[in-house]
């Protein structure tokens, strides 16, 4: 408590140098102005994958069941109505998704087709995201397929247009004739009834829906589908209700996912820049920790004759130090408290009133303004970052307090 009392005395007292004064202020700044930008930073990385998965929720379920090995499996209606009948369980959809060539005109592009069935639009925000058109993937008379925008731009095929697509996939059953190759494949004509768009490229520019039985027609499999897609209740336990499935699910050779796991890719990549960031900016402070150093260091000299009277009082070598360590402390600590105010306050005015805008507006974005989501977990790894960089710095010129023997 007594080295606390002289280390605030020396810190808050006119010190015989001004020049003492103004390192000390320039440290406590610098390590506050980056304290902020770490902060900032950390909640802009969060508010870029919040966005990434407010964008994929609306096509993403909340829980999938996939197999463990392999793309496909055979269709389970036992199994399925189980997962059906379970409380938490408010919708599930069978879907069944492969590569397939799309042939307009003289284009020929490779997508990914995704067969959905009639709960499809109950387990997913799909509605939310069609335009140009209507949810619709087959009447009696033919069948539908609904482009993502990339995609569609790609094809040259949109909505209304009177010619049908052509859908070619290998063919999975019989031989195979080399005198013909055109017989290697199953075809199928589908029109196009709609767009949709999810803002996120590999949905967009690559992915089309279509009925599960024309999916199923051109795979030559009636019982054959990629997943489950569930949708769950508003009151349930998702994580619990998870667990509780991939336990069912481990004698099907199935696995459940959520979303974020759906994403694991995306937020793998998201997370690895924003800690790597981090770690640059890291280094930015140690580079300013020298401005505590050269202050703390001027200070011991400036207090030589107050420490070598506090020897004479019966002060010993480790009070010494510790006085000049709790010095550096609140050097550096006075400016982490500064810099986690500051950051918190301009990412809390960016969040609710979006004062840093994305381009000119020229540009059209998802968003009109960085997106950001301020966590206190970031905050408490930049104040024992900052303080570990102070403790550091610290050391440095503390270990060079004499003995005054």
């Amino acid at each position: 408590m007594l080295s606390l009392k002289i280390a605030l005395r020396y810190l808050l007292a006119p010190k015989s140098h001004n020049a003492i004064n103004t390192i000390t202020v320039v440290a406590a700044i610098g390590v506050a102005i980056i304290t902020a930008a770490m902060v900032c930073v950390l909640s802009v990385y969060n508010g870029f994958e919040h966005l990434v998965e407010r964008l994929t929720s609306q096509f993403d379920p909340q829980l999938i069941v996939t197999p463990t090995e392999g793309k496909t499996f055979s269709d389970n209606i036992e199994l399925r109505q189980w997962i059906a009948a379970q409380p938490e369980v408010e919708a599930i959809s069978t879907t069944l998704q492969e590569t397939v060539l799309i042939v307009y005109g003289n284009r020929q592009i490779p997508a990914q087709m995704k067969g959905v069935d009639s709960l499809y639009q109950s387990v997913t925000q799909i509605d939310s995201i069609v335009y140009g058109g209507e949810y619709l993937l087959a009447d009696p008379v033919v069948d539908y397929a609904i482009l993502g925008a990339g995609l569609s731009q790609q094809v040259a095929c949109r909505p209304g247009f009177l010619r049908p697509m052509n859908f070619y996939c290998p063919r999975r059953k019989g031989k195979i004739n080399l005198m013909q190759p055109e017989e290697a494949f199953i075809e199928h004509k589908l029109f196009c009834s709609a767009l949709f768009a999810v803002q996120q490229a590999e949905y967009d520019d690559q992915l089309c829906l279509v009925s599960l039985e024309a999916a199923r027609q051109l795979l030559q499999d009636s019982s054959l589908c990629s997943a489950y897609e569930i949708r769950l209740r508003p009151d349930a336990d998702q994580d619990k209700f998870q667990r509780t499935l991939a336990q069912h699910l481990n004698t099907y050779g199935l696995q459940v996912l959520n979303r974020r796991e759906q994403q694991a890719d995306n937020y793998r990549i998201v997370q690895m820049e924003k800690w790597v960031t981090f770690v640059l900016i890291l280094f930015i402070l140690l580079i300013a920790s020298f401005n505590i150093i050269g202050a703390l260091s001027m200070l011991i000299i400036d207090k030589q004759r107050e420490t070598d009277t506090l020897r004479f009082l019966g002060a010993d070598q480790s009070m010494v130090r510790r006085i000049f360590t709790i010095e550096g402390w609140l050097i550096s600590g006075t400016g982490a408290i500064a810099g986690l105010i500051i950051g918190a306050v301009l990412c809390l005015l960016q969040e609710h009133y979006g004062l840093i805008s994305l381009g000119d507006g020229s540009a059209v974005f998802v968003v009109d303004s960085y997106p950001v989501v301020l966590q206190v977990s970031d905050l408490a790894w930049t104040a024992l970052a900052v303080l570990a960089v102070g403790l550091l710095a610290t050391m440095i010129p503390v270990r060079t307090v004499s003995t005054g023997d």
